[in-house]
């Protein structure tokens, strides 16, 4: 359904009706007026799509209405009616901007056809306003992005230029640095020859006093053997009870420190007493906890308390570990 808003303009009343009736009957919706200045008027209420007046009339005429409207509303369409005679001045309003003019009487037919080339015009120039406007849009956009291409061209290049010095000195930097390095390395080298001469010399020196202490201890041990342990020996024969038992315990203590292989450090950590030392000598030869009882003097339960401290101080308590078994493994 068309909704084209049309104001007719004529001061006679038939026509007004006339010429209403079929632009209504057509689905345009019709305002009139009776003359120029009721016209312009309306026209200063409301924009229309289609004013459609007569040329002449009292007080404003036909021009006086075209020229309101195309003030008002540039765009707007104005179809001039006029008499017979009057083509010069018809031809006056095409040059004050009007669409087109019809003589009175008109043909309705010729009338709905000059409307609707009207309306197609206008919507042909509303088209074209938008699209002038995207285009001016599109313009402005692209001269603005130019403009932002041209400012990071600019900052680029003006970061070209600060890195390129920027790395010129860390090239220079690098450079110095690397010769310093070299040097540093140079020393070093000399460095790492003169430790490696004097660990060469170190070992030689260690391996000399290594020789030298294992000889001492043999000759030690030699004199040990020769001179003391015959004496335990003979003292041995001669006690009885705990002090054999003593007797028998520093024979062991001797050997083992003179022994080939070093003492076990586990016994040594463990920071045992004399006595645990001898209950340990005696489970090593395979006595019980009673014979070891009756062999020093107390009671099988203050025995069974020293091996217990025992594995305390070797760490073995509440493990499952035999204590024969573990003093065994660790000699």
């Amino acid at each position: 359904m068309n909704h084209k808003s049309i104001l007719l303009v004529d001061d006679e009343e038939a026509i007004l009706t006339s010429i209403g009736w079929a632009l209504e009957k057509n689905n345009f919706t019709v305002t009139t007026a009776t003359d120029g200045r009721k016209a312009i008027d309306e026209l200063r209420a409301r924009r229309y799509d289609l004013v459609i007046t007569d040329l002449f009339m009292p007080r404003v005429d036909g021009i006086g209405v075209l020229t309101q409207a195309k003030n008002l509303y540039p765009d707007i369409g104005v179809i001039i009616l006029t008499g017979q005679g009057d083509i010069g001045s018809a031809v006056q309003t095409l040059q004050l901007g009007a669409d087109d003019y019809l003589q009175k009487p008109c043909d309705m037919d010729d009338l709905l056809s000059k409307a609707r080339r009207s309306f197609e015009k206008q919507d042909l120039v509303a088209r074209l306003r938008d699209q002038n406007e995207r285009l001016k849009g599109e313009i402005a956009a692209r001269k603005a992005v130019e403009m932002k291409l041209q400012q990071s061209r600019a900052n680029l290049e003006h970061q070209v230029v600060e890195r390129t010095a920027e790395l010129t000195r860390t090239v220079d930097e690098l450079k110095t640095a690397l010769e310093k390095v070299l040097v540093k390395e140079k020393e070093l080298q000399e460095k790492n020859r003169e430790l490696h001469d004097i660990n060469t010399t170190m070992n030689v020196m260690l391996k000399r006093r290594d020789k030298e202490h294992s000889e001492i201890r043999r000759e030690i041990a030699a004199k040990t053997v020769e001179t003391v342990l015959p004496l335990l020996k003979k003292a041995q024969t001669r006690a009885s009870g705990a002090t054999k038992n003593y007797m028998e315990t520093a024979q062991a203590n001797l050997l083992d420190v003179f022994s080939k292989h070093p003492h076990d450090s586990v016994l040594i950590n463990a920071r045992l007493a004399p006595r645990e030392l001898q209950i340990v000598h005696s489970i090593r030869q395979n006595k019980s906890s009673k014979e070891i009882a009756d062999l020093l003097g107390l009671s099988l339960r203050t025995i069974e308390s020293y091996r217990e401290n025992i594995r305390k101080k070797l760490g073995i308590k509440n493990q499952g570990k035999n204590l024969k078994k573990f003093l065994t493994s660790i000699l």
